[in-house]
């Protein structure tokens, strides 16, 4: 027998994904998923106007990722220009960042409590848009696009950025909070551990990285492994686990968003004086550049004629895909499987808009 899951809205980075699942009795046997990579068409958009152009364009490729995508666009920009944005710019890109991959986090830790039943569900999603509302705050009128080839749109006035390290610092005790009391709970241990279980070496077969990979033991982080923006100067505290199931995935996203609050502040405490942008002139030739997004390595390579923009390459980390689907959803629970798809936490939109997959180029 065969039935259609279809995971939109419970997560809400994904946009009507549909997996098939063949049962017999009450386990999974087959799994058909295929999400679509992109045609090239997001890509493309970014090399119609100049470079401003490309970053308002490339932040409305993802609206969970939508300040990775800008970021890394603007350091391919800038490595090709050889200009490197004032310090005070790169730091608020970190905060930037931070509070992004905060809110991406707790959105699907949200979907998660959501499809085990949990009250925790209500809270979870009213961190994540206090987080995402403090990020919006940032940045103003301009939202993602906020940040330019160069550094920054505008300079955040000081009451602006004096309200976000105290709605930052009124957060934490509550997500701390929360990680105290659902870790350790033992109804929660029961539904997650050993529950769709990702062992170390099968993330380094798939090539995994980000929150998937460190959840099964896999320390790959580009903020420590190579320092950009602000990460040179203020690193986060490396989540590992060594679990691999959707318990470990569960905790990585609830401490990794703990800790981009805590180095969000870190920022806005010591934020340091000076430009937010540096004037760009583009050269002709090609490069590359990658950020830690939420769900892992984003990496934009640019090429340019020395007037404009000629072509644009974005790679994402992998994902849930075919092969990734069947290795953890085979032989599991049909009430697992959508505990054990959310967990691993796939944007359909950077599916799309992705013209390769890193490590399967």
């Amino acid at each position: 027998m065969k039935y259609q899951l279809t995971l939109h809205p419970v997560a809400s980075a994904w946009h009507n994904e549909q997996v098939t699942l063949t049962i017999q009795g009450e386990y999974i046997t087959d799994v058909e998923y295929r999400p679509m990579i992109g045609d090239g068409a997001y890509a493309r958009r970014l090399t119609q106007g100049g470079i401003e152009s490309a970053a308002r364009a490339s932040a409305q490729i993802c609206p969970y990722c939508s300040v990775a995508h800008t970021l890394a666009l603007s350091i391919a920009i800038e490595t090709l220009a050889e200009v490197t944005p004032p310090l005070r710019a790169q730091a608020i890109r970190s905060i930037l960042a931070e509070l992004e991959r905060a809110a991406s986090h707790v959105n699907t830790l949200a979907a998660l409590a959501t499809a085990l039943g949990l009250s925790d569900a209500s809270q979870l999603s009213r961190l994540a848009t206090n987080i995402r509302s403090i990020l919006l705050n940032l940045c103003g009128r301009h939202e993602a696009a906020f940040i330019r080839p160069g550094g920054l749109a505008e300079e955040p006035d000081s009451a602006t950025l004096a309200s976000a390290e105290q709605a930052i610092n009124n957060l934490l005790p509550a997500m701390i909070a929360v990680a105290e009391q659902t870790i350790p709970r033992r109804t929660l241990l029961a539904r997650m551990i050993d529950i769709g279980v990702l062992s170390t070496d099968a993330a380094k077969q798939f090539g995994l990285a980000g929150p998937l990979a460190r959840a099964s033991g896999v320390l790959s982080d580009l903020r420590t492994d190579a320092p950009y923006a602000g990460y040179t100067i203020i690193t986060p505290a490396p989540v590992v686990e060594e679990g691999g199931d959707v318990h470990a995935r569960a905790v990585v996203l609830l401490l990794e968003a703990i800790e981009a609050l805590r180095v969000a502040v870190r920022w806005l405490h010591n934020l340091p004086i000076g430009a937010i942008h540096e004037t760009i002139a583009l050269r002709a030739g090609e490069a590359t550049a990658a950020v830690e997004a939420p769900r892992g390595p984003l990496r934009y390579t640019v090429r340019s004629d020395g007037q404009r923009l000629t072509e644009v390459q974005i790679g994402i980390a992998p994902q849930l895909d075919r092969l990734l689907a069947r290795s953890l959803l085979q032989r599991a629970a049909i009430d697992d499987a959508l505990l054990i798809a959310i967990s691993t936490d796939p944007c359909t939109a950077c599916w799309q808009a992705a013209t390769y997959i890193i490590g399967r180029e």
